[in-house]
């Protein structure tokens, strides 16, 4: 699908112009105040609200019509320190009109979670729809961004580690539209996402953790969690002699440790995984575990449906459905609609779920033999069979 793109950045400004209605245009010079690095306490506006203590920003009906005129300068319509949160509560859109002006821009990891929709459209081969500087771009839960980018989808910029740079989970999906509605002859989708870096940062597969699916009919673009397979399948060889019992593929076994106070686990002694949150023990002296990370290493198929009303974590494996109050100190969870009571209530921090080490077999079904605590070297050393 590489063409050689022409810009035509008087037309896609033209085509966006006609998609908006007036009565937005009428205030379009108003200076749009939401660079968010430069708030520390928190504050709220028509169709957004910011935690400025969990560097949350939450919109709802949020819908704006920005370019160089009312952004004051500023690198993106919406500014974020780094480690934000930008939660989708409710169905948005934000259209961008301007050279080199992004409609995300954030100083650092930025996840985007919720269950809600956002539209972004830009105008110009300069902006991106999110830019990161010197961090991850993480989509979780159920966040629908529907894009007509002239230029990136997902820039990161100057990126480091050895990890996902930009990462899809759950059912997080980027639906990716032509603006000129010509099934993307005119546009270089090479470039919709965007990684560059410094040394001593080396570029791995790992970077771009999400798999990608063209639809001509449809003629979009979709970004969604990496699958297993990523590549069409081979048709099956018919064997010469039917076999009375087929072979059964031995299970899997990896042992995975976990260290209080690092933000990485070590696989089978040789390979570190990062993890979002580090393991900590609790004031009542529990081990605590962070649930992403160590869900997604030990499960397959995992889904972790996140309330953020109602502060409440939904977990799906295999043929179990777990419900999880997060926050509080209510220790009771529902698996598989039966009530069961946990020895320590679960916790966050930053924005991240805990369970203790002795209800995590509780929550994931897991032998107790499977978890071992080492209280010399403050070490969990858990082994799974996948």
């Amino acid at each position: 699908m590489k063409q050689k793109k022409v810009l035509c950045a008087g037309l896609a400004a033209a085509m966006l112009m006609g998609l908006v209605p007036q009565t937005a245009l009428a205030a379009e010079n108003d200076i749009l105040d939401y660079d968010f690095r430069t708030y520390d306490t928190d504050v709220s506006g028509d169709g957004w609200d910011w935690d400025a203590s969990g560097r949350i920003l939450t919109i709802d009906g949020l819908y704006v019509n920005a370019d160089e005129s009312n952004t004051n300068g500023r690198e993106g319509v919406i500014c974020l320190p780094e480690d934000s949160i930008l939660y989708l509560d409710g169905d948005s859109e934000i259209n961008v009109d301007g050279y080199g002006l992004h409609a995300i821009y954030a100083e650092g990891d930025l996840t985007v979670r919720g269950n809600d929709d956002l539209v972004v459209r830009t105008t110009s081969a300069s902006s991106s729809v999110i830019y990161v500087y010197r961090g991850d771009i993480n989509l979780e839960d159920n966040v629908f961004l529907e894009v007509y980018p002239e230029g990136h989808v997902l820039y990161v910029d100057e990126a480091r580690g050895s990890d996902g740079v930009v990462n899809i989970y759950d059912k997080a999906k980027v639906e990716v539209h032509d603006p000129y509605d010509d099934n993307f002859y005119m546009m270089d989708t090479d470039e919709l996402v965007k990684v560059t870096y410094r040394s001593p940062a080396k570029p791995t597969d790992e970077w771009l953790n999400f798999s990608e699916k063209y639809d001509k009919d449809y003629e979009t673009i979709t970004f969604y969690r990496k699958t297993v397979v990523d590549q069409p399948e081979e048709p099956e060889e018919t064997p010469e002699e039917p076999e009375d019992k087929p072979e059964e593929t031995p299970a899997e076994t990896h042992v995975f440790q976990i260290k209080i106070g690092e933000t990485y686990l070590v696989k089978d002694d040789e390979e570190r995984i990062a993890l979002d949150a580090p393991a900590y023990l609790s004031e009542d002296g529990y081990t605590m575990l962070p649930l992403r990370a160590l869900l997604n290493v030990s499960k397959d198929g995992v889904q972790i449906d996140w309330n953020q009303k109602d502060k409440i974590a939904t977990i799906t494996y295999d043929d179990t459905t777990v419900v999880i109050p997060i926050e509080g100190t209510d220790k009771t969870v529902t698996i598989n609609g039966e009530e069961t009571t946990l020895v320590t209530a679960p916790q966050t921090v930053n924005d991240r779920a805990f369970l203790s080490l002795r209800d995590w077999c509780t929550v994931t079904g897991m032998s107790t033999d499977a978890l071992q605590w080492d209280s010399a070297t403050k070490t969990v050393t858990m082994t799974v069979e996948k």
